[in-house]
């Protein structure tokens, strides 16, 4: 049995992030097309879904999952960079958060030259993973795609401020609720969980259909 849930704030409609402290030496600050911020961001594209990217292709396709996304997000127009949020500490880049609003699909298209130089099993591992990606997402939320924090950099509260920089951009395009999937058994459920975010629904589908797609045979979450 698989389980995805969904949770937002409290149960609340996203509330106005209160002042917190100074973060100090971190800074969040939009993506830009530059080759070493687009590795960067590929690296931790592939450090949220390593367990997924593994299962879809192998271990050693990774390099090429990173490139290949790194790839996807040279010349792309000025909104397409301000859905991904990258934070610094003390100047070095140590974590990403992506952003979808409702309409945004036209902005995420997929570029043929942005594939991965994989082969026909890889090719199809990835086909499956991608339709396990739920589509459309609703007026008035903001999802985010992935949070993804540096090994090196953890425990210094950036996975927070990254979070609260999400909360304040999702007002200001007017949403009143935030959402993510994630794995019922993935710590990053407890850290949400630890920002006052709950579940609100449960979607049960196939485990076996959700073990081909994503390698995961308990429950992910939606919050």
């Amino acid at each position: 049995m698989t389980e995805v849930c969904k949770i937002q704030p409290g149960g609340r409609p996203v509330p106005e992030p209160t002042d917190s402290p100074s973060p100090g030496p971190v800074i969040v600050r939009y993506l830009t097309g530059t080759e070493d911020d687009r590795l960067f961001a590929g690296r931790m594209m592939v450090e949220a879904f390593e367990r997924k990217l593994v299962h879809a292709t192998s271990r050693g396709s990774l390099p090429d999952m990173r490139d290949s996304y790194a790839n996807s997000l040279r010349e792309r127009p000025p909104e397409f960079y301000e859905r991904h949020l990258l934070a610094e500490y003390n100047g070095e880049k140590a974590g990403s958060c992506v952003l979808r609003y409702h309409g945004d699909s036209e902005l995420f298209q997929d570029r043929e030259e942005d594939m991965a130089p994989v082969g026909c099993t890889d090719f199809c591992g990835l086909e499956l993973l991608n339709k396990s990606r739920k589509e459309g997402i609703p007026t008035g939320t903001c999802s985010i795609n992935h949070l993804a924090v540096d090994s090196c950099f953890r425990r210094k509260g950036i996975g927070k401020i990254l979070l609260n920089t999400a909360e304040k951009d999702a007002l200001r395009h007017g949403c009143s609720v935030m959402d993510l999937w994630v794995a019922s058994n993935n710590k990053a459920r407890l850290f949400f969980e630890g920002q006052g975010y709950m579940v609100l629904e449960t979607d049960t589908g196939c485990c076996c259909g959700l073990w081909c797609m994503t390698g995961v045979w308990v429950s992910p979450f939606l919050l």
